[in-house]
């Protein structure tokens, strides 16, 4: 009976202590959780947005283009020489100043040493000069004296004037072959700067016109050098869409190569004439590149051209940037006031075609809703984001 009762209590126990860390595990749980919570309802996300707008319909025109860097550079040598260091590669990605190639500098360093002596010995030259026109003043000083008080002739004083001009001229020499031999130097030790070729910015190597240990002459291209942000797509636009064609109009751009993927563009250069072509060279700046995107890649640009003489029909647009697309179609995230924040929701959309002020809205919106532009892929429903100003 004992024993039971012994077991008994040992039971008891063991429950009053797992009831116990469970009321304890409960209350660091809920602790937990309302931190978490509270520090999801303190972060408030800040996001770009864009309203849905109403603007008249346009005519659509698509052109052909292709991608090109906003900087290229034909990287070449000031001097002559052969390789002797060739460390790139194409494709290869190089910083600012790296190394490009090195020329056999030998010669150029003899040079270097040559205009050395050259100079230190045009010091020398002068301060011999110096010293015989210090000797030659002092005794044309004294004769000029002598032949005030008629103690020499007129022969004696115009034969000491004559060396005091004649070492002058003497000194005057000596300076300007110092000079000479400095600019010597300076020449000669830029040619052995010259003998390193550096990355003018920082790109991609796209093509290489030589091997190590091939002699090159001063400017000769070697390799070509593309910058690897601020991509542009050159098109070519006919005479009779050109007037309609401005600075700063918003374009869109598909890649084949990249399964038609459409990017924001913006026109930031119209040609003015078309150098004996049948269309006006238009250049175009991809406002956010994939890294996917190449120069030389074959691009289709869509540009929305107002008809002179024609009336517009009014269409609501949504900006590209606001509109993703997944397994299940397009949509956009539409944020909603909520106190002193804006609540974030998922809407369907259809869209057609695109214009100058983004995709033209079929379905799913409505004129002035307002509509997430950036940080598509970090957005959830339902959470609390502000504004941030245009």
């Amino acid at each position: 009976m004992k024993k039971i009762n012994k077991q008994t209590k040992m039971l008891h126990k063991s429950a009053t202590l797992s009831l116990a860390s469970l009321v304890l595990m409960l209350s660091l749980s809920s602790c937990s959780e309302k931190r978490t919570e509270e520090a999801l309802t303190e972060f408030i996300k800040p996001i770009k947005y864009a309203q849905v707008i109403r603007a008249g319909q346009v005519n659509r025109q698509t052109y052909s283009g292709a991608v090109q860097s906003s900087k290229e550079a034909q990287l070449s040598f000031k001097v002559n020489g052969n390789i002797n260091y060739l460390p790139i590669k194409i494709g290869d990605r190089v910083r600012k100043g790296q190394l490009i190639a090195r020329i056999d500098a030998a010669d150029y360093r003899v040079q270097v040493k040559q205009s050395k002596s050259n100079l230190l010995g045009a010091e020398t030259q002068i301060k011999s000069a110096e010293s015989q026109l210090l000797s030659t003043r002092a005794n044309y000083q004294r004769v000029e004296k002598l032949y005030e008080n008629n103690s020499v002739s007129l022969s004696d004083f115009e034969q000491a004037k004559s060396a005091l001009e004649t070492a002058e001229a003497g000194y005057e020499a000596a300076k300007a072959q110092a000079a000479a031999s400095e600019q010597q130097v300076q020449s000669t030790q830029n040619q052995v700067k010259y003998s390193q070729l550096v990355a003018p910015f920082s790109g991609i190597i796209t093509a290489i016109n030589i091997e190590e240990n091939e002699f090159v002459g001063a400017g000769t291209p070697i390799a070509i050098l593309n910058s690897e942000t601020d991509l542009e797509v050159l098109v070519g636009v006919p005479e009779v869409s050109i007037g309609s064609v401005k600075r700063g109009q918003q374009v869109g751009i598909e890649f084949s190569a990249l399964n038609s993927e459409t990017f924001a563009g913006r026109i930031t250069e119209v040609g003015f004439s078309n150098v004996g072509r049948s269309t006006y060279p238009v250049t175009i700046r991809i406002d956010k590149p994939s890294e996917a995107i190449r120069p030389g890649m074959a691009a289709r640009v869509q540009f929305g051209l107002k008809e002179p003489g024609k009336e517009e029909i009014e269409q609501l647009y949504v900006p590209i940037s606001a509109v993703g697309q997944d397994e299940n179609g397009r949509f956009v995230y539409t944020l909603e006031p909520s106190g002193e924040a804006y609540q974030v929701a998922r809407r369907s959309i259809q869209i057609g075609e695109l214009a100058a002020d983004g995709f033209e809205v079929k379905d799913g919106l409505k004129e002035a809703e307002l509509v997430a532009t950036s940080g598509l892929k970090s957005l959830i429903v339902g959470m609390k984001v502000r504004l941030l100003e245009n």
